[in-house]
């Protein structure tokens, strides 16, 4: 899959997320940030790059803004840099946050490789291991006692808020006020820039680009199978599910607020139940959420259960049977959560921990 994925040339570049990506940078430098969702300019910079797939631009500002860098370069050397950098957060993820000895450190990060979902998920470029890679970082941070930095460092669900937005609100049930206000503080300060960027006409019209999203889901792709969103016709049973998500989230962050592993896995797969649309590369989350359990966890009652939901993984394809599976593994995952006693979740041995935490931990001493 590595091989395949750094020997990809323009024909194949060109058709992949990291172009779109671009083009949404390309749009607010060449028309201005106040047209960065004017469909006319859209148009215009993705026919000057030969991009064969259109549709509206429903990027973040902040993931527009962070690829400016890369507009620089040609096609084909931006996406190996680019790649080479998803590449890099995946394995500082891993490192940060996987449990165990060598050889079962190294078999999970094998296993993160083999899913369709991943591949397809790198192939295109996605920005999500690099939000993994960030997110592993806050964990760190918080375990470290550095809370208010931790917060911080999650505003980069600024870039793609489906499946992180859920866990500030999880570490303020768990008591983490100063994490939770790092969050908010950062989020404000990106809020005031993009807003000062891409001025009011620009937000508006980033809003009616969102609701014309939610009225067309089939546009983007959106599969029924694994978004639970979607699962509902009624606009109200919808909203009564998903409000269900959340509170469960915020009920297991409470409920295990002495394990912020459990927290920050809580708020991961709450936010993917919780999130108004998925594609199948969403669920590369899942590898933090399921190494944060593992850390904390008896691994004799958790780990099959794991190798259940990696199983539905392994089998899903856009049109395959898995994705729906996975959806049922994340709401076990959340009521599980939620009312497993807290005491059950004993903390966790030096045996379950990194390398990285067990050096930091060795130093604290």
């Amino acid at each position: 899959m590595l091989s395949r994925w750094f020997s990809m040339r323009l024909p194949e570049v060109r058709d992949v997320d990291y172009t779109r990506y671009c083009i949404s940078a390309l749009v607010g430098l060449r028309a201005g940030w106040h047209r960065l969702y004017d469909l006319d300019a859209q148009h215009e910079v993705a026919r000057s790059l030969g991009d064969p797939y259109f549709a509206p631009n429903v990027y973040t500002p902040p993931m527009s803004i962070l690829m400016v860098p890369f507009t620089g370069l040609s096609l084909e050397h931006g996406f190996l840099v680019w790649s080479a950098l998803l590449l890099c957060s995946v394995i500082v993820c891993w490192h940060l946050l996987a449990p165990g000895d060598a050889p079962a450190r190294a078999v999970q990060l094998a296993m993160v490789f083999v899913p369709y979902p991943v591949a397809l998920g790198l192939m295109h470029g996605q920005v999500i291991p690099l939000q993994m890679c960030l997110l592993a970082v806050s964990y760190v941070l918080l375990e470290r006692g550095r809370e208010f930095s931790a917060g911080a460092l999650l505003c980069v669900m600024a870039l793609k808020p489906q499946g992180l937005h859920l866990i500030p609100f999880a570490l303020l049930a768990a008591g983490r006020k100063r994490a939770f206000a790092g969050w908010a503080v950062a989020m404000a300060i990106v809020g005031v820039a993009v807003l000062a960027l891409i001025r009011f006409d620009g937000a508006m019209a980033y809003m009616q680009r969102l609701a014309w999203a939610r009225a067309n889901p089939q546009d983007m792709m959106v599969a029924w199978s694994y978004t639970l969103a979607r699962r509902f016709d009624s606009a109200a049973t919808r909203a009564v599910a998903l409000t269900a998500v959340a509170g469960l989230t915020l009920i297991a962050a409470l409920r295990h607020r002495r394990q912020p592993a459990i927290v920050y896995a809580a708020g991961i797969v709450g936010s993917l139940l919780a999130s108004p649309y998925l594609h199948l590369y969403d669920f590369m989350l899942l590898f933090p959420a399921a190494w944060l359990l593992l850390r904390v966890a008896p691994a004799a009652w958790v780990v099959p259960p794991l190798l259940a939901c990696y199983l539905f993984l392994l089998l899903s394809t856009h049109g395959g049977p898995g994705s729906r599976w996975v959806l049922l593994c994340e709401c076990l995952w959340i009521i599980a959560l939620a009312f497993t006693p807290p005491g059950w979740l004993a903390a966790r041995s030096q045996t379950n921990v990194s390398p990285a935490e067990s050096g930091s931990d060795d130093r604290a001493r």
